[in-house]
């Protein structure tokens, strides 16, 4: 698996949605989200973005670039342990893309 390759980082409660957006946008200065059917996340990076979203899972999965691994374990540090349903370490391929 390269760098660049779409994986999946962790399983988060979707009932959370809201609790997980406030503690990211007090982190991150460029955020985009929505609810329509589904709910998402995009946490602008420099080179890309990090997706919470639940477009292919009935949970959130937070996702991204391979290379953004540094950014995506920032944002399980920073949100409550009780959201994370499951953490993948090695994270998982993202079979969507």
């Amino acid at each position: 698996m390269n760098g660049s390759e779409f994986v999946i980082f962790a399983e988060l409660n979707r009932d959370h949605f809201e609790d997980i957006l406030d503690r990211v946008m007090k982190y991150y200065p460029s955020v985009q989200f929505g609810r329509q059917g589904d709910d998402w996340i995009w946490v602008q990076l420099e080179d890309g973005k990090i997706e919470i979203d639940s477009f292919h899972s009935m949970q959130l999965e937070l996702k991204g670039k391979k290379d953004h691994t540094q950014t995506a374990q920032h944002i399980l540090k920073i949100i409550d342990k009780n959201w994370i349903l499951e953490q993948f370490d090695p994270p998982k391929e993202d079979l969507t893309r």
